[in-house]
């Protein structure tokens, strides 16, 4: 193939040719001429000595699964193992688009010797959940004067998989680390009087009580037997219904409404985890694309990062499909949270919503509302905003009227924007424990 810079000298003898043409000039068609000539002339001399048959590429990383905004560095070795000198050759080696080159190159340029071997590392920074590849990887070789290039392509690729942000998480371990979580969020356990660990104050002596409960110094000062009690603490069972239908895709780059919700998901099983709580997470549209049912096993939050990194907005929201699905699977009393944008029909909606509360489970919904994670109305023009605010107060009326007819069935709809979202599911988290529903 021709290079930009061959392109250049045929572009240059083709003026040449036709500005002597023009002038009569015999040096300028002869200058024009050779150009032209030594240009293809050399392209299958070069042809003919092109050959990347014996270079090798090699591409290492230090891990295939890491965290949206975490670091990842990549090194690349290219091997001759032909006979051959190759005078000057480039290795590109490709990225996804929406990740950052964060420090040094992907591609070298350099003469590589027969039988030796060459390398390079860069550091990449990884932006957006999701399944990526690194390659395929791009060799070319040049000629001395650059007029012509052969390329190879490597198809070799390294899938990488791009966990959903942990910063949530981290902001929560801080916040736990200087303990002021219960005081910012209230209560975390679910108490039940029993023979637990925690200290949960005294009560009167009872025949029949082990006397190592008998708290002595209590018993001189208030003159009675006085015992001690201990708090037991319940676990509860989760169920995240995160739905990934096309409407959930809406919103900011990075911020819209599913990626919210995928973080929410991530921050109520690592809660429940560390809780002793059983959490599961359903991802579905208009199918099942991914259930992890609830567990506490050591791997378990990898399970469910690998689900939720895999969701894409696609399809409608089939409600009735995912709660058959799970309901099937579950058989202890359990408490879902939708996190849902509650744009589809409300009819098959509310008979998913009866399908749970039959099987004797409990439900919550977590809605974000649209027009909140969409350009704000002042960003408008006069005519937009009308619209905007139009669309805005329709949507909002038809929610209210499926919260309504949630309600009947004792299901709470939270409406959440980007700013509440992560504390309403706090919240409700909490409350659940507080309150001790779907104890098992």
């Amino acid at each position: 193939m021709i290079t930009q810079r061959g392109f250049t000298v045929l572009f240059a003898g083709i003026l040449f040719l036709t500005s002597g043409f023009s002038f009569f000039n015999f040096y300028l068609i002869l200058l024009g001429v050779y150009l032209i000539v030594g240009l293809v002339v050399t392209l299958p001399l070069f042809a003919v000595t092109a050959n990347l048959s014996g270079i090798e590429v090699d591409r290492k990383i230090d891990k295939t699964k890491v965290f949206s905004g975490d670091f990842l560095r990549v090194r690349v070795t290219i091997r001759n193992t032909s006979r051959r000198n190759f005078d000057f050759i480039e290795v590109w080696d490709q990225y996804p688009e929406t990740w950052i080159l964060a420090i040094g190159e992907n591609f070298m340029a350099s003469r590589i010797e027969a039988g030796s071997s060459i390398a390079f590392s860069y550091i990449l920074q990884a932006r957006m959940r999701g399944r990526y590849y690194l390659g395929p990887t791009e060799v070319i070789m040049r000629d001395r004067l650059g007029l012509h290039y052969y390329k190879r392509t490597v198809k070799a690729r390294t899938e990488i998989l791009v966990y959903p942000t942990w910063k949530d998480v981290r902001r929560l371990e801080t916040i736990g680390k200087q303990r002021q979580l219960g005081l910012m969020f209230g209560s975390h356990k679910t108490k039940v009087v029993g023979m637990g660990t925690e200290f949960a104050g005294f009560r009167e002596y009872v025949p029949g009580d082990p006397f190592k409960l008998i708290d002595w110094k209590t018993t001189a000062k208030r003159g009675e037997m006085m015992v001690k009690q201990y708090e037991e603490e319940k676990n509860v069972q989760f169920i995240c219904m995160v739905d990934s239908s096309g409407s959930m895709g809406n919103g900011y780059p990075e911020n819209t409404k599913l990626e919210y919700g995928i973080r929410a998901a991530v921050l109520l099983t690592y809660m429940g985890l560390e809780r002793k709580d059983l959490v599961g997470v359903c991802v579905f549209s208009d199918v099942v694309h991914n259930y992890v049912p609830p567990n506490t096993k050591p791997d378990h939050m990898y399970e469910v990062l690998d689900a939720l990194a895999m969701a894409e907005p696609m399809g409608w929201s089939d409600y009735e499909t995912a709660v058959s699905h799970v309901t099937s699977q579950t058989r202890k009393r359990s408490l879902f949270f939708f996190l849902t944008d509650l744009e589809e029909s409300p009819g098959p909606l509310l008979n998913a919503m009866k399908a749970v509360v039959a099987n004797g489970h409990r439900a919550v919904v977590i809605s974000p509302f649209g027009p909140w994670f969409e350009a704000p109305v002042g960003q408008f023009g006069p005519v937009e905003r009308v619209l905007s605010e139009a669309v805005s107060e329709e949507l909002w009326e038809r929610r209210v009227k499926i919260s309504r007819a949630l309600s009947r069935f004792g299901i709470e709809v939270v409406n959440v924007g980007p700013e509440d979202f992560l504390p309403a599911i706090i919240h409700q988290y909490n409350a659940a424990k507080q309150r001790g529903v779907a104890l098992h």
